[in-house]
C-alpha cells in the first residue's frame, strides 16, 4: 500500500494549516496516572455570547496532578443504533453513515470572528456529554483565544447536522502553545450533547509503546466536499515522550481529530501536525489528568 501524503508544511505553519480557512463513564482503571515531570500549562477562559471573558482566565492549578486513574471509559450514548455500514482500513474511506459509533462522538468545529463569520475548521470529538477535545491551535493563536466556536457531532455535508450545532461556554488550552506537546484544547459546550451521542474514553500512554500499531483518524479533511465525515488507518512509524508520528493520511480541517489504535473507543493522541509524517499530541499523564478533571 502506497498511502498518499497529504501533508502540510513547517511545525506552526503545519499545525495552522490543519485548521481549514473559509472561501465512558466519569471513572476509569483503578490504576493512576501519575505525573511524569512532563509540564503542561492549562489555561481556560468563560464564553458568553460567543466572546471570551480574556481578562479573567480560569486558574489551571491542580489540574495536572495524579487524578488516581489512567482511562477513562466510553460511552455510546442513548440514542439507538443501527448497524454499521462502513468501515475499512482504506486511505481516507468516506463515512456515509455518521451516526453510528464511533463516529458519532466526533464533529466538526467551526470558528467565527465577531461578526460571525466563518473563518476556519477543524474536528474535535466528546470525552463527556459536554467536553470536546480538540486541537490546541483551533482555540488560539498563541496570545489570545479564539473569538467564537460551534460544534456539530456527526454533521454528514453542509446542512446535514443530525443532533444539532452546540456553542462553547468555556475554552482550555496550553499557556505555553508552540513548545512541544503543547498543542491540546479542551471546548465546553452549553449542553450535553454528549448523552445521546456517547463520547470517547482517553487514556495515559506514557509508558506504552505504540510504534508499529495502528493509528486510524476520523475527521473533516478540507479537500473533500465540504462538511463530509472522512477516516483513514496506517502504522505509527515513532514515538516520542510527548508525540506520534503515523503514515495515516490527513488534510487540513482534521486538526483536533482522536487518534486510537487498539480500541476504537478510547484516544490516546490528538492530532496536530502535517509534513513529512503525520502526528499528534501524545495524552501524557499530565494532560490525561487535565482533560480527565475538565471532563
Amino acid at each position: 500500500m502506497h498511502p498518499i501524503r497529504l501533508r502540510t508544511l513547517s511545525m506552526t505553519t503545519a499545525a495552522l494549516a490543519l485548521m481549514i480557512p473559509a472561501v465512558a463513564g466519569i471513572g476509569g482503571s483503578a490504576s493512576a496516572a501519575p505525573t511524569t515531570g512532563l509540564s503542561i500549562d492549562p489555561v481556560g477562559y468563560r464564553v458568553v455570547d460567543g466572546k471570551p471573558d480574556v481578562g479573567t482566565p480560569l486558574s489551571g492549578v491542580g489540574l495536572t496532578e495524579d487524578i488516581g486513574y489512567s482511562a477513562t471509559a466510553s460511552s455510546n450514548g442513548a440514542v439507538l443504533l443501527s448497524p454499521r455500514s462502513v468501515i475499512g482500513s482504506d486511505d481516507r474511506t468516506q463515512v456515509y453513515d455518521t451516526q453510528l459509533n464511533p463516529y458519532r462522538r466526533s464533529g466538526q468545529i467551526t470558528v467565527f470572528d465577531s461578526s460571525r463569520t466563518r473563518t476556519a475548521t477543524c474536528t474535535g470529538w466528546l470525552i463527556s456529554p459536554t467536553a470536546v477535545v480538540t486541537a490546541g491551535h483551533c482555540l488560539t493563536d498563541g496570545t489570545a483565544p479564539t473569538v467564537d466556536l460551534e460544534f456539530a457531532p456527526a454533521r454528514n455535508g453542509v446542512g446535514n447536522d443530525p443532533y444539532g450545532t452546540f456553542r462553547a461556554t468555556e475554552v482550555w488550552f496550553d499557556a505555553q502553545y508552540g513548545l512541544p506537546g503543547r498543542d491540546w484544547g479542551l471546548i465546553r459546550l452549553d449542553a450535553p450533547v454528549g448523552d445521546d451521542v456517547g463520547w470517547y474514553g482517553i487514556e495515559s500512554v506514557d509508558t506504552a509503546d505504540l510504534a508499529g500499531r495502528q493509528a486510524r483518524i476520523i475527521g473533516y479533511p478540507g479537500d473533500k466536499a465540504a462538511g463530509t465525515m472522512w477516516q483513514a488507518i496506517d502504522t505509527i512509524s515513532a514515538e516520542s515522550d510527548r508525540t506520534l508520528s503515523y503514515a495515516t493520511d490527513t488534510f487540513g480541517g482534521q486538526s483536533g481529530a482522536a487518534v486510537t489504535t487498539d480500541d476504537d473507543d478510547t484516544a490516546v493522541a490528538i492530532h496536530t501536525d502535517g509534513g513529512s509524517t503525520n502526528s499528534g499530541t501524545v495524552l501524557t499523564s499530565e494532560l490525561f489528568n487535565t482533560l480527565a478533571r475538565l471532563r
